[in-house]
C-alpha cells in the first residue's frame, strides 16, 4: 500500500475565514521537510489523482481546492476531463506564455474553469494572462512594497480578485488589508499541514472505478453492455460463467446483450462486479467467496423482510468486502464510486433497511450473537439464509475453478 502525502495551506477571505486550501504534492512524509515538488505534469497529475481517489470532500470539505497546474497538463487537454466548482487552477509565474497556451486557457475559461496567476509579475506574459484570470497572487516576500502599491490599482482595472501570499508577520497582513486585498495566505495565518493518505494501487483503482460504474444507479442496459465490452477479459470470463452449469441455460449465450436479455440487468451487474472483485483479490485469499456469501445472504434477508431492494441487498453484501480487499478505509473507497445514497449509507454506517440487513449478516458471520439484530425474523430464517448463501457461493466457486484452466 503506497502512502501519498499532500501539503495543504488555508487561503483566507477578507473576514479571515477559510475560503479554500492550496494543495501541494509532497516528496516525503517528513513533517519538518519544506520541500514540495514544483508544478510539473507529475505534480498536477499527482494532486488530481489523489483528489479523485480520496474524494474532494475528504481533502478540503466544502471549500475550494487551489492546485498548481503545469503548461503541458493544460495543452494536453487533461483539465477538460475534470469538473467541479470547487477546483481552482494556479498558473505559475514562470510558465512559457504563447498563443497555444492562451488559446487553451481561453477555451477552458469560457467553459467555466477558474484560474489564479501565481507569483504575478507585471510583464508582457503576465499581462497577457490577465484575460483568463479570476484571481491574481502577489508574493509579499519577493515583491517590494512600492511595487505592490503600484500593482494593486492597475490589477483592479481587470476585475480580478487579489490574493496576497507569503504573509509572514502582522505588519504585512495589515499592509495587505489596508490595500484592499481580497484573500490572504501565509505562515503568519497558518502553517502548511501534512495530510497522509493510503493510495489504492493503480490496478486495483481501475477495477474499483469499473465496479463503481457497473453499480451507478442510473446505468442502463446499453451502457452496461458497452462497459463490459471494453474489458475483453471481463467479457470472456462473464460469458464463460454464464454458460457454465451454474446457470444451466438451454442454449449457449454468445453476447453480453443476450445475457442481459436472458438474466436481467441486475444479475449481469452483480456477476460482472463479482468477477472484478475476484481480480482485485489477486492473492487468492477467498475474499471473493466471502463477498458472495454476504451478498446472497443480504439478498435473501431482503426478500424475507419483503423489501423491494433485494438486488441492492446483493450489491451491499458484495461491496462490503472492498475495504479488506484494498486495505483502505471504506469511506475513502466510496468517495470515488458513484453509488446510490442508500448503498453508501448501508456500507458506511449500517443505516437504513439495507444497513440493518448488512449488520445482521456481518454479526452472524462473526457469531456475534450479543449484537445480532434479527430484523424481526425468526432466527431459523437467518440461519437458513446463511446456509443457502454458503451453498450458492461454493457452487459458484466450483464452477469458476472448473473454468480456471481455460481462462
Amino acid at each position: 500500500m503506497k502512502e501519498v502525502y499532500l501539503g495543504r495551506q488555508p487561503i483566507y477571505n477578507s473576514a479571515l475565514h477559510v475560503e479554500g486550501f492550496e494543495l501541494f504534492y509532497r516528496h516525503t512524509g517528513d513533517v519538518d521537510s519544506a520541500e514540495f515538488i514544483d508544478a510539473d505534469v507529475a505534480t498536477s497529475q499527482g494532486v488530481l489523482n489523489t483528489l479523485t481517489e480520496m474524494g474532494l470532500n475528504t481533502v478540503v470539505g466544502d471549500r475550494k481546492a487551489f492546485i498548481n497546474v503545469a503548461r503541458n497538463f493544460i495543452l494536453e487537454g487533461h483539465l477538460a476531463s475534470l469538473n467541479g466548482s470547487q477546483l481552482v487552477f494556479e498558473i505559475v509565474g514562470d510558465i512559457a506564455v504563447d498563443e497555444p497556451l492562451l488559446g487553451a486557457l481561453r477555451g477552458l475559461h469560457r467553459q467555466g474553469w477558474r484560474f489564479v496567476l501565481d507569483d504575478y509579475l507585471d510583464n508582457e506574459a503576465g499581462r497577457a494572462l490577465l484575460e483568463v484570470a479570476d484571481y491574481v497572487k502577489i508574493d509579499m516576500l519577493m515583491t517590494p512594497e512600492d511595487e505592490v502599491r503600484r500593482l494593486v490599482p492597475r490589477l483592479r482595472q481587470h476585475k480580478v480578485a487579489l490574493m496576497a501570499e507569503y504573509i509572514e508577520n502582522q505588519e504585512i497582513l495589515e499592509l495587505c488589508q489596508g490595500l484592499g486585498f481580497d484573500y490572504f495566505q501565509g505562515c503568519h495565518l497558518s502553517q502548511p499541514k501534512l495530510l497522509k493518505f493510503r493510495s489504492v494501487p493503480a490496478n486495483q483503482l481501475t477495477l474499483l472505478q469499473l465496479i463503481g460504474k457497473l453499480n451507478a444507479p442510473t446505468i442502463n442496459p446499453k451502457e452496461i453492455e458497452s462497459l463490459i465490452a471494453q474489458d475483453a477479459a471481463l467479457s470472456y470470463k462473464l460469458l464463460r460463467h454464464i454458460n457454465s452449469a451454474y446457470f444451466n441455460l438451454s442454449r449457449p449465450v454468445e453476447s453480453i446483450n443476450r445475457a442481459i436479455a436472458l438474466l436481467g440487468l441486475n444479475h449481469i451487474k452483480a456477476w460482472a462486479t463479482l468477477i472484478s472483485l475476484n481480480n482485485i483479490d489477486s492473492q487468492g485469499s477467498d475474499l471473493a467467496n466471502i463477498a458472495l456469501i454476504r451478498a446472497k445472504m443480504c439478498e435473501l434477508l431482503a426478500v424475507a423482510k419483503g423489501l423491494s431492494q433485494k438486488e441492492s441487498g446483493f450489491t451491499v453484501g458484495l461491496l462490503s468486502i472492498l475495504d479488506v480487499m484494498t486495505q483502505s478505509p471504506m469511506e475513502q473507497i466510496l468517495a470515488s464510486l458513484p453509488l446510490a445514497e442508500d448503498i453508501n449509507n448501508a456500507l458506511l454506517n449500517h443505516e437504513g433497511p439495507l444497513g440493518r440487513i448488512l449488520a445482521c449478516t456481518l454479526a452472524y458471520e462473526r457469531c456475534d450473537w450479543e449484537s445480532l439484530d434479527t430484523l424481526g425474523l425468526d432466527p431459523n430464517q437467518i440461519s437458513d439464509a446463511y446456509l443457502s448463501a454458503m451453498a450458492e457461493a461454493y457452487r459458484a466457486a466450483y464452477e469458476r475453478l472448473g473454468n480456471a484452466s481455460i481462462e
